[in-house]
């Protein structure tokens, strides 16, 4: 028991107390009895298979302990895996942005060419939209011409029809009377006085 490992023993004394010691143990004894105590508690106890509070305590530390060690592994794991995660995306971007912002320089000089293009084809149209304007005006005007000759072509040529017909009938006249001259004579005064044939 614990009073033999502290090296105590109970006796009745003279007034008949059942718990005093003999005499007050010296400093060293007590020391001693304190490190049976601690011995027995710490040491004794865990061998004999006995849960005390502090092993309980010590266990939940572990625990904790190896519960925590194994949540910061994981989330070593984690965090490396999104930093390379981070990596590539930044790498991605930068190369997207790269491409982009070539792109972007690439169509813009495509809209200033486009732009100078523009501009020299529309001074272009306008020098032939007036080109176009002019020639109509010339054909309207030589269609006007051609109208007018026409016009006078023919009435000249009903003129000529006409002359031409009375030169056949004077001539038919004088071969009929081509002995009488007086009449031939008559016949070309006639003609004259028509004034079929233009003067020249």
């Amino acid at each position: 028991n614990v009073s033999s490992l502290v090296g105590g023993h109970r006796s009745r004394g003279p007034r008949g107390s059942l718990c005093g010691f003999r005499s007050r143990p010296p400093l060293a004894t007590m020391k001693s009895v304190a490190c049976n105590v601690f011995f027995l508690v710490f040491g004794i106890a865990p061998l004999c298979g006995a849960v005390t509070p502090i092993t309980k305590v010590i266990q939940l530390l572990k625990e904790m302990e190896a519960k925590g060690v194994s949540e910061k592994e994981a989330e070593a794991v984690r965090f490396s895996a999104f930093s390379q995660w981070c990596s590539d995306q930044k790498r991605i971007k930068s190369e997207e942005i790269a491409e982009g912002t070539a792109k972007i320089e690439e169509l813009t000089a495509k809209i200033e060419k486009a732009a100078a293009e523009i501009a020299s084809l529309t001074d272009r149209i306008q020098e032939l939209d007036e080109d176009v304007g002019r020639w109509e005006k010339d054909t309207k005007a030589a269609s006007d011409v051609r109208e007018k000759e026409a016009a006078d072509y023919m009435a000249t040529s009903v003129d000529f029809g006409e002359s031409l017909d009375a030169l056949d009938g004077a001539i038919l006249v004088l071969k009929k009377r081509s002995a009488n001259l007086a009449q031939a004579q008559e016949a070309l005064l006639q003609v004259q006085s028509l004034k079929l044939v233009p003067a020249a």
